[in-house]
């Protein structure tokens, strides 16, 4: 139990020092504090990884939210860097939308820092009840395993037809829509406030509509990346800590990655494959098993070569077009 809500700890100071240390900032040192946040969430990825070799070599959960008792510590470690490598890389989707509201609602950019911390924040405490609610679901009802089967192989096929290039009106969303009924929506920023009083009347305010929208749209993508890591394990632990770490840096991911989004445009064929893998593994899990670290390479090559294709895809067009220009 101490050593469970010890990590917890570290992990929300993690999380308070990258805020503190790597957030925001000058427009010209952002993209330095955003290299500077990756490599500080990879040594936090590289000692979580140390420290459940050792918490499930010595024991040190007791069974307490953990199969500690049950996994050896070379099982557990991979089970932890394939279900950190899926989140990861499903979260890529999630920047595409990201940048897309961000654009939309035009936060100004001095704002956006900000505003994706705390939408990460609060992503954290929703998949953490996400998860502890899934456990029970899966533990409690044996069927259940399929049903995750069936919604992983329904999210990657809609992953697969859909262009995340063409996103659909947030203004549309029933959550917004919701608010617009509630509230008054100001038409401009107000600097980093999310209510404003106006002759009596509170407002919100655009900035505080890209919050609600980022959150929604985060609800969605859980709904599709918990169940894949619950594909490799079930045991608390480690779908917590690979979940809280693949979260925490997508507002360095996405300072890194916004300008570039367009090369990776087909990555999202890549996570369909991977969904609909992981959905028809989970399914048949009774029938053959998959070795960890099998598992763990077959997501390695699949992402790769989705960032490969991506990657010489891009520059094949960026050809076609320069070689159209000159033409003309």
């Amino acid at each position: 139990m101490i050593a469970f809500w010890s990590y917890i700890i570290f992990i929300s100071l993690a999380v308070l020092a990258d805020y503190w240390f790597f957030a925001g900032g000058h427009e010209k040192h952002r993209h330095q504090n955003a290299i500077k946040s990756i490599v500080f969430w990879i040594l936090c990825t590289c000692l979580s990884g140390v420290y459940i070799y050792f918490a499930y070599t010595e024991k040190w959960f007791g069974g307490y939210l953990s199969e500690d008792l049950k996994l050896g510590p070379l099982k557990a470690v991979s089970l932890f860097i394939s279900g950190f490598l899926v989140e990861q890389s499903l979260s890529l989707d999630n920047i595409f939308v990201m940048a897309f509201l961000l654009s939309y609602f035009r936060v100004p950019r001095e704002n956006q820092a900000g505003l994706l911390s705390i939408g990460i924040w609060t992503a954290i405490v929703l998949r953490g009840i996400m998860i502890i609610v899934g456990i029970w679901l899966i533990t409690s009802i044996s069927w259940m395993i399929y049903i995750l089967g069936v919604m992983l192989i329904w999210s990657g096929f809609k992953i697969y037809m859909t262009d995340p290039q063409n996103q659909s009106d947030p203004n549309k969303s029933f959550i917004i829509r919701l608010l617009r009924n509630f509230f008054p929506v100001t038409k401009a920023y107000f600097g980093k406030r999310f209510f404003i009083n106006r002759m009596g009347i509170r407002a919100i305010t655009p900035m505080f509509l890209t919050l609600v929208a980022i959150e929604f749209t985060d609800i969605l993508f859980a709904i599709d990346s918990i169940p894949a890591i619950f594909a490799i394990t079930t045991d608390p632990f480690i779908v917590l800590s690979s979940n809280i770490l693949a979260v925490a840096n997508l507002r360095a991911l996405f300072t890194i990655l916004s300008k570039m989004l367009r090369k990776l445009e087909y990555i999202h064929y890549a996570l369909a494959i991977l969904l609909i893998y992981i959905g028809v593994k989970i399914m048949l899990s009774h029938v053959f098993h998959v070795n960890e670290w099998v598992n763990m390479i077959v997501i390695i090559l699949v992402i790769g070569s989705g960032v490969l294709y991506s990657l010489s895809r891009s520059s094949k067009e960026n050809a076609h077009q320069l070689e159209n220009k000159t033409k003309s």
